[in-house]
C-alpha cells in the first residue's frame, strides 16, 4: 500500500474521536460561525483515502482563484509525464573550428529546461569548456539559442505591476538563478557609491543616479531593460535588492561571457549596436560542430523545490517542457496548459469545466480551480506509481501551527512531526491549501480548502484552517 508509514501528531490531551455525524456538523459549524466566513467565500471538500468516501463537501463546485495552489496540478502532470529521476541538459556549441586553442566563430549556450540552473553551476559548465577545448579566444560572439520556445516572457494575466519583482520572473528555456539578478551598491575608496550587477554580466545596463542622503532603490519599468539605480551621495556599506530583468538571454548571454572571460578567455558580447543582441532568434537554433553538456537536477528534486519555495520560475519552465514531450515545437503558454488540462481531464479524471489552467504556477489571476478537482487529483495521486515522490514534494505542516510555516522534517518526536503534506497559496485575496491529512486513528484525508474575496488580513481564514484541521484529525467513522 502506497504511503504505508503514518505520521503520529501530537493532539490535545482531551481530544475526541469524531464520528462522520459529529464532524459534518462541527464542520458547519465553523464554516458558518467563524469570523472568516462573514465575507469570504469559502469552499472545503474531504475524501477518505481509505474507501474513496466523501467525508465532507461544503460549495466544492464552485470555481476560486487558486494562487499557488495550481501548483500541485503542474507537479501531478509532471509526474505523469516524466519518471522522477528525469534530468534536463544545458549545453554549450562551438559554432566553428577550434585552432591552437581561438573559436573561429561564436560560441552558445543552449537551454533544454534545467530550471533549476544556478549561476555557481553555469560557471562550473563555463570551467569545463575552457579545459575540454583548451579555449583561450573567442573570435565571434557570445550569444544564447531562444528557440526553443515560442511564448512571451510573461504569461496570461500576469499582474503587469508585479514587474519586476522576484516572482514575477521572465521564463526562457534557459533558466539561471530562476531568472532574478541582485544590484549591488558598495562604496569605493572614497565612500562613493559603486552599482553592479551580482552575479557579474554586461546585460542589463545600470543607470545610477546619487542624490543627497536618498534611500537605496534599484527598478526597472514594466517590459524595459534599463535598471535604474538611487542611493545617497555617500555610502558606507554594500547594500543589495532582487529583482528581474526582462530580456534573461542577453543577461546570461553577458553573464556566461564573463565567466569565460574570468577563467582567462577572451570573449565579448556584442551589444545591439554593434551588430548583435547576444541571442540566436526564434526558428535560428544553431548546429555547433562542438559540444559540451551536463544534466541539471532531477524531476524528484525539482518538483520538491518547486512546492517547498513556491519557486514560480520551475512551474512555468515545466508547463513549456510538458507541450514539447507532448510532441509541440516552439510551444506557447496556451500549447503547455492545454497539454496539462488534457492530462487532467483525460489521465487523472478531473471534470471538464472543474478547473481552469492557463499557467504553471498559478501566478495568473485566469486561473481557477474548485475543491472538487483538487480532492480528485489527490486521490488519483495517491495510488500513482509515483505517489510518493508527489507526497514528498508537498511541505509538511503541524496541525496545530499551520500558520507558522512549514515543519523541515518527517523525524523527530511525535510533538514535532507533521500531520499534514499539503501545497498552500496566497496573494491579495486569496489563500488556498490542498493535500492530506492524517487523523488520529492513522487514516489518511484529502482535502482542499479555498477561501477568496477578503479584505486585510489572513489571519482570520489561517485560524479557520487551524481549526478545520484539527477537527479532521479526530475523524473517526
Amino acid at each position: 500500500m502506497l504511503f504505508a508509514h503514518v505520521i503520529v501528531c501530537a493532539l490535545p490531551a482531551k481530544a475526541e474521536k469524531l464520528a462522520s455525524q459529529q464532524l459534518v456538523a462541527k464542520l458547519d459549524d465553523l464554516l458558518r460561525t467563524h469570523e472568516a466566513a462573514r465575507r469570504s467565500n469559502l469552499a472545503l471538500k474531504v475524501v477518505d483515502l481509505t474507501d474513496g468516501s466523501t467525508v465532507y463537501d461544503s460549495s466544492g463546485d464552485r470555481l476560486f482563484t487558486p494562487a499557488s495552489n495550481l501548483k500541485i496540478y503542474t507537479t501531478a502532470c509532471a509526474l505523469g509525464v516524466w519518471d522522477p529521476d528525469r534530468q534536463f541538459s544545458t549545453e554549450v556549441r562551438a559554432l566553428g573550428p577550434i585552432v591552437d586553442g581561438v573559436l573561429q566563430g561564436d560560441i552558445t549556450l543552449v537551454g533544454g529546461g534545467d530550471s533549476m540552473l544556478t549561476s555557481a553551476r553555469l560557471s562550473e559548465l563555463a570551467e569545463r569548456v575552457v579545459a575540454d577545448w583548451g579555449l583561450k579566444k573567442i573570435q565571434g560572439r557570445v550569444h544564447v539559442d531562444r528557440s526553443r520556445y515560442g511564448s512571451p516572457f510573461k504569461g496570461p494575466g500576469w499582474m503587469w505591476d508585479d514587474d519586476p519583482d522576484y516572482y514575477n520572473m521572465s521564463i526562457s528555456s534557459l533558466m539561471v538563478d530562476f531568472n532574478v539578478l541582485k544590484v549591488r551598491v558598495a562604496p569605493d575608496e572614497q565612500g562613493r557609491p559603486q552599482a553592479a550587477l551580482a552575479p557579474v554580466s554586461a546585460w542589463p545596463l545600470l543607470h545610477l543616479e546619487t542624490r543627497g542622503d536618498a534611500e537605496f532603490s534599484a527598478t526597472r519599468r514594466p517590459f524595459t531593460e534599463p535598471i535604474a539605480v538611487l542611493c545617497g551621495e555617500t555610502v558606507s556599506e554594500p547594500k543589495e535588492v532582487s529583482l528581474t530583468m526582462h530580456d534573461p538571454y542577453r543577461w546570461i548571454a553577458g553573464l556566461f561571457a564573463e565567466q569565460l572571460r574570468q577563467k582567462g578567455v577572451e570573449a565579448s558580447l556584442l551589444g545591439p549596436t554593434e551588430g548583435g543582441d547576444g541571442v540566436t532568434p526564434p526558428g535560428g537554433q544553431p548546429q555547433g560542430q562542438r559540444a559540451v553538456a551536463f544534466e541539471g537536477a532531477s524531476i524528484a528534486e525539482t518538483l520538491k523545490h518547486f512546492c517547498h519555495a513556491s519557486e514560480n520560475a520551475v512551474g512555468e519552465v515545466l508547463l513549456h517542457e510538458i507541450a514539447i514531450a507532448q510532441g509541440v515545437a516552439q510551444p506557447k503558454w496556451s500549447d503547455g496548459a492545454k497539454a496539462i488540462t488534457e492530462w487532467l481531464t483525460q489521465t487523472a479524471g478531473l471534470e471538464e469545466g472543474s478547473f481552469r489552467l492557463v499557467d504553471g504556477s498559478g501566478l495568473s489571476r485566469y486561473n481557477l480551480i474548485s475543491a472538487d478537482s483538487s480532492t480528485r487529483l489527490l486521490v488519483f495521486m495517491h495510488s500513482h506509481p509515483h505517489a510518493q515522490t508527489f507526497y514528498d514534494a508537498l511541505p509538511k505542516y503541524d496541525v496545530a501551527r499551520p500558520d507558522e510555516g512549514q515543519v523541515g522534517s518527517e523525524k523527530g518526536d511525535a510533538e514535532t512531526r507533521p500531520c499534514v503534506a499539503a501545497k498552500p497559496g496566497g496573494m491579495s485575496g486569496v489563500s488556498t491549501i490542498s493535500g492530506y491529512l492524517d487523523t488520529l486513528d492513522g487514516r489518511r484525508l484529502a482535502f482542499s480548502f479555498l477561501a477568496n474575496g477578503y479584505l486585510g488580513s489572513n489571519r482570520p481564514v489561517l485560524e479557520l484552517r487551524r481549526q478545520i484541521w484539527e477537527t479532521l484529525q479526530q475523524y473517526a467513522p
